[in-house]
């Protein structure tokens, strides 16, 4: 079957296969990301398809107009007024029909998070600037240059309802459209796929296996984007080993290469820091930026981008040595050059190992981070970058150790002594019972949120130590947030004894994940639920044994919850859903019942309908029935699970 992507080309262009030759077979192997993308998508040739046979031009003008602004004859004297800055509107906006950073956010947990679904998130359309008079067509049907050959202004068409949309209009428009709708407007003329194109400005790209001709896809790829020349925020990925140098200077020759505000950089091969430090310059205005290996490792070349704010790496590479950045232990920086601190705030670093060099440049260089993810490491750097890394420790907020069971205990100890503005801790799988216990009774005081994934490691003494009272530290309370997964060695009388403290009545927000202290203790939760009552968010997933009569009596003394989940909770059925509608109906906003099994269709619809604050409910697509997807429409509701969160 030809590719979906050369078909809507050849449609649109009129160009033969034969014009490019080999770049057209290259281009056709481009396969755009359906599940990050935020602009472009084709399904397959049946949406071509049904184009082919009527859906054309003055229907679909139609239509998409009267979603925006109501009777498509009503705008044929009026038209709005100039956007002076697209690009900066669009990304502001982040395309509406998907969720904020949705294919560059780099902190992404695939174990966690479900894509939404085509359709699933509903759209709240944008406030128009003040409509100003337009010029109307002398004649319908006739009068104006005809549509796609040229003209950005309101009477450029070729009929009176091109006469009356005028560019700005459009993409308006085509910015309210759910992706899935891509293939069609770009079908429609040359007119409509430019200002599709122009009106893009976040894109995923995610290139296939190199051919057996051993032909690169740089080419391919450059003229691909040469085609988006207003990208702000773009993503490469691929599983399979390409060039990974010819594929960056391919995206550096890019017109939007100078206007890229984050770039994700993800190819299974690593990029050398020479080719970093050649393309430096021309992403001179990057923010944001991600790649997945570096080799030899250097980060010397981070010193040519002086707006970048968040960097993260993942080091697929194997081990290497770099030679330019590697130093000796009785000369940390024997280089006689000038100290210049680097203006990153967000850093996150995966794959360290203990053979890695060229740490301890970058470490004495990061003084102004505020957060610190640290994944897989075994080492934080031989020699002189052990040494060098406490010195970016003093101004951090957060601090994130995921599976560095090495050098979690260092980190924390470090962190103890430091980091005395910190305000959030993650600590997943690894770390010691007494590195972490001294992290509590020196910075518990002063966290605002706790999150901790420790099934060996976490007991009732951590606890405890929170909820201490260190020199009247903790008299008001700070705590809000507490995030406890699969810790199997804590008790009941460990959660009981933190929720009776002042620190304990502050918790605004509480998630017990995959906790068996919920089975073999009934009634902790309806205890916690009258301790804690500033409580306002819940997490009770992926407890398989938790019955509704649980749910009902803690939601009796729980009146003010706005966000709970229950994904995963598999013995709950819909008496949960009313006993919450009972007690919270008018409070709660987001609710997941996410593989739920036990709770049917017309206990979600009715809870759906009845819920009068409900703005988000996170259910499979399967099971959304059509009364449900109808309520949502009507009262707004999304459907589907939450936008990714983060930078990274």
């Amino acid at each position: 079957m030809s590719s979906p992507w050369a078909s809507a080309t050849d449609s649109v262009s009129g160009s033969g296969s034969k014009k490019h030759g080999n770049l057209d077979d290259m281009l056709m192997r481009l396969v755009i990301d359906d599940d990050e993308i935020d602009d472009l998508v084709f399904e397959d040739e049946e949406d071509i398809h049904k184009l082919s046979i009527g859906y054309r031009r003055e229907s679909l003008i139609r239509n998409l107009v009267e979603k925006k602004v109501g009777n498509a004859s009503d705008l044929q004297d009026t038209a709005t007024s100039p956007v002076k800055d697209k690009d900066v509107d669009l990304l502001a906006s982040d395309n509406n029909s998907t969720g904020a950073k949705r294919g560059l956010d780099f902190n992404h947990e695939k174990d966690d998070h479900v894509q939404l679904p085509l359709g699933g998130l509903l759209t709240t359309p944008r406030a128009l600037p003040t409509p100003a008079t337009a010029p109307t067509s002398p004649r319908r049907g006739g009068g104006g240059r005809r549509a796609g050959t040229g003209g950005g202004g309101c009477g450029g068409g070729g009929g009176v309802d091109d006469a009356a949309l005028c560019d700005d209009l459009l993409q308006e428009v085509f910015g309210l459209l759910p992706r899935a709708a891509a293939p069609s407007v770009s079908l429609v003329s040359r007119r409509w796929l430019a200002l599709l194109r122009a009106s893009t400005s976040r894109l995923t790209l995610r290139l296939p296996p190199a051919s057996n001709t051993g032909a690169s896809p740089s080419a391919a790829l450059a003229d691909l984007l040469s085609r988006y020349p207003y990208l702000s925020a773009l993503a490469v990925v691929s599983a399979a080993a390409h060039d990974a140098d010819l594929v960056l200077l391919a995206v550096a020759a890019s017109p939007s290469a100078t206007r890229l505000t984050a770039l994700r950089f993800s190819l299974g091969s690593p990029v050398s820091p020479a080719t970093l430090s050649a393309v430096s310059l021309t992403f001179s205005g990057l923010t944001s930026l991600h790649l997945t290996a570096i080799s030899p490792l250097s980060f010397r070349w981070l010193a040519c981008l002086p707006c970048l704010k968040s960097f993260a790496l993942v080091n697929s590479a194997s081990p290497a040595v770099d030679s330019t950045s590697s130093t000796t232990s009785s000369d940390p920086y024997a280089e006689a050059e000038a100290v210049a601190p680097l203006p990153l705030e967000r850093l996150s670093l995966c794959g360290i190992r203990s053979g890695h060099r060229g740490l301890g440049w970058l470490w004495q260089r990061c003084g102004s981070l505020r957060w610190l993810q640290l994944r897989a490491c075994d080492s934080i750097g031989d020699g002189p970058a052990s040494t060098a890394f406490p010195e970016c420790l003093d101004g951090l907020l957060e601090l994130e150790l995921r599976a560095c069971r090495s050098v979690a205990d260092r980190v924390l100890l470090l962190a103890a002594d430091r980091c005395h503005a910190l305000t959030s801790l993650l600590v997943y799988d690894g770390g010691s019972r007494e590195a972490l216990l001294h992290f509590m009774h020196q910075r518990a005081a002063a966290l605002h949120t706790l999150d901790l994934r420790l099934p060996l490691d976490l007991h009732n003494d951590h606890l405890l130590a929170i909820g201490a009272d260190h020199n009247g530290h903790h008299s008001q309370g700070s705590l809000a947030v507490l995030r406890l997964q699969s810790c199997v060695l804590i008790t009941g009388d460990g959660l009981r004894s933190l929720a009776l403290t002042a620190i304990g009545a502050g918790i605004q927000e509480v998630a017990l994940v995959s906790c068996d202290v919920l089975e073999r203790e009934p009634g902790l939760l309806t205890f916690l639920s009258q301790s804690m009552r500033q409580l306002r968010r819940l997490d009770l997933s992926y407890n398989e044994t938790l019955k509704d009569k649980e749910i009902g009596a803690m939601l009796s003394s729980c009146r003010n919850l706005i966000d709970i989940r229950f994904r995963g909770c598999r013995c709950l059925t819909g008496e949960s859903l009313v006993s919450l509608l009972r007690h919270c109906g008018r409070s709660v906003e987001v609710l997941d019942i996410s593989r739920c099994p036990g709770i049917k269709g017309p206990s979600v619809e009715f809870f759906a309908l009845r819920a009068t604050r409900l703005n988000h409910l996170i259910i499979e697509e399967s099971s959304a029935s059509e009364e449900l997807k109808a309520i949502a429409q009507a009262k707004g509701i999304k459907l589907g699970p939450l936008p990714c969160e983060g930078s990274f």
